[in-house]
């Protein structure tokens, strides 16, 4: 029988090291929000080989006075915490307290600090946790911790790190959201040497993203409590969604999926946006005490904070400041009016009436490209939009409109007709069957080796009814089968009965069809994400024609 045994402390330093610094990006972030923490303005990080080798932050915060600094690398001492009532209402970034000695257990280290009024400077240095050297320094005003060899006593956490490379982009990963999450603070990285992030102090968030993002990508955003990129300006993972409560970033799945909420439909397959998201709320109704790396909160009334996020993205998203360089004033745009679908079996118009009083967002149209763009042109642009996609986007939110007010319009096949689609497509097709039918189709047989096609939708009704849920159980099935399912069915169906390439339209189509496009709500994308517009500016034109005069 295993007896229970006390651990000794150089043990229980190495697991407090194991929950806290799983890699170099752990203790730069652990060493960053300790200078955010103490009121730094300027933030210096040295790294080495991703800071594998070497890791050095210094900053010039209220420091440590020379009595505390010896404490300040044992376990559990903080100054951020004095009462239990502290641990209900966190208001700094950093608050366990063995951050410091954990990264220190595990590593070769200095930590020089002078506290703010004090006339010199402490230093203590040492390895393994154990301090073996403690000098009166001169130094700046500010703390620095240098960490060098990182696990070189935990050979089994050694293996585990990855390339310099990879180590390096985890770091920076971390150093750009806290950039980001506090703008005022002047920060600099480097990697052997050279410069890998500057980051000058900045008066708000825009300009700060500005310098960590490239200003191309700051001057695309739209406010929401921070920015947000237009749908195609994407990524292929999330590492650029930045989320930021009371200065902290976190990792909240309930956050991040609020807010990629808010880009359904418009973002395209399998890609994600650029977004820095910052939340301030009293510190009373967020729990940041949930995991050893603070990364993770708990918010009191969680649902109220999402549904806020998802709304204040969704508004923004809406704004035609989403798409650079078109300027089409500051109201709001029109409400689609487009000719309602009829409760009868009959084909609507390929395009429906046009609005009365529309502002004309894309100006007057031109004609016709290889039939397939709709060419128009304001006093200041010239626009060239996908027919196929624009219509898509007509439809989809006209068909939206006649779901709320009821179901839009369907066709009675005259004879019911069978389609064997195998186990799979059958399963799936019964997944998505309730959406489908709010849309106007209607089926029988799912017990059986086929199923029978007995109502379509009136949009549809030109189209065979084999291929067409062919083509659903392809569409439904692909990767954004998560969202919402009423959006993805009605993207389906707009896609199917938009107008295609290559087909020849006549003047009055266009002009219908371009007035209903300036209409709707996000008339710069499908509903799958597809850009629809490209624009040229008349400017340009004149520039580049004299340059090469």
């Amino acid at each position: 029988m295993t007896r229970i045994r006390r651990l000794p402390d150089h043990l229980v330093n190495k697991i407090a090291a194991g929950e806290v610094v799983e890699r170099p990006a752990s203790a730069v972030k652990e060493l960053v929000e300790n200078a955010v923490d103490a009121a730094a303005r300027s933030i210096l990080v040295d790294l080495r080989d991703g800071g594998a080798a070497l890791l050095r932050v210094a900053d010039d915060g209220v420091g440590i006075a020379a009595e505390e600094l010896p404490l300040a690398l044992e376990r559990h001492a903080t100054s951020k915490l004095a009462r239990d009532a502290d641990l209900e209402a966190i208001a700094t970034l950093g608050f366990r307290g063995e951050a410091l000695a954990a990264i220190c257990a595990v590593s070769r280290f200095g930590v020089t600090s002078r506290a703010r009024g004090a006339a010199e400077g402490l230093r203590l240095a040492g390895e393994g946790g154990e301090v073996t050297q403690r000098l009166t320094v001169p130094a700046e005003e500010g703390t620095s911790v240098e960490v060098r060899d990182l696990f070189f006593n935990t050979p089994a956490r050694l293996k585990f790190l990855k390339s310099p490379a990879a180590e390096l982009a985890q770091s920076l990963r971390a150093l750009a959201q806290l950039a980001l999450a506090h703008p005022a603070i002047q920060l600099r990285v480097t990697n052997n040497g050279k410069g890998a992030l500057t980051a000058p102090a900045a008066k708000d968030v825009r300009e700060r993203a500005g310098a960590v993002w490239g200003w191309d990508v700051a001057e695309h955003g739209v406010q929401v409590s921070g920015l947000a990129s237009p749908p195609d300006l994407t990524r292929g993972g999330r590492d650029d969604i930045v989320l930021v409560v009371n200065g902290r970033p976190v990792r909240d799945p309930g956050l991040l999926q609020a807010t990629l909420d808010a880009y359904r439909p418009l973002l395209p397959r399998d890609r994600f946006p650029l977004v820095v998201l910052a939340i301030a709320l009293p510190e009373a109704d967020v729990d940041v005490n949930v995991h050893p790396t603070k990364a993770w909160v708990r918010f009191r009334h969680p649902r109220l904070v999402y549904e806020m996020v998802a709304s204040a993205a969704q508004r923004a998203l809406k704004r035609p400041a989403v798409v650079p360089g078109l300027d089409v004033g500051t109201g709001g745009l029109p409400e689609l009016r487009g000719a309602g679908l009829a409760a009868v079996a009959e084909q609507p118009a390929l395009f429906g009436e046009a609005p009365g009083e529309a502002r004309p967002l894309f100006g007057r149209v031109l004609g016709q490209v290889q039939d397939t763009f709709v060419v128009s042109a304001s006093d200041a642009e010239v626009f060239f939009l996908d027919q196929h996609v624009a219509h898509e986007r007509v439809i989809f939110e006209r068909l939206r409109r006649e779901l709320e007010r009821g179901a839009p319009a369907s066709q009675a096949l005259l004879f019911p007709e069978p389609v064997d689609l195998g186990p799979a497509g059958r399963a799936l097709l019964e997944r998505w069957r309730a959406p489908l039918e709010r849309l106007g189709f209607a089926f029988e047989g799912f017990g059986g080796d086929a199923i029978v096609v007995s109502v379509v939708p009136a949009l549809l009704k030109g189209d065979e009814p084999k291929r067409l849920l062919q083509a659903a159980v392809e569409e439904l099935g692909g990767p954004k089968a998560g969202e919402p399912a009423v959006d993805r069915a009605l993207a389906f169906v707009a896609c199917r009965a938009a107008v295609k390439a290559n087909m020849p339209l006549a003047r009055e189509e266009m002009e219908r069809l371009i007035a209903e496009l300036g209409a709707t709500e996000t008339p710069y994308f499908c509903p799958h994400g597809r850009p629809i517009v490209s624009r040229v500016s008349l400017a340009d034109i004149r520039r580049e024609l004299k340059r090469n005069w």
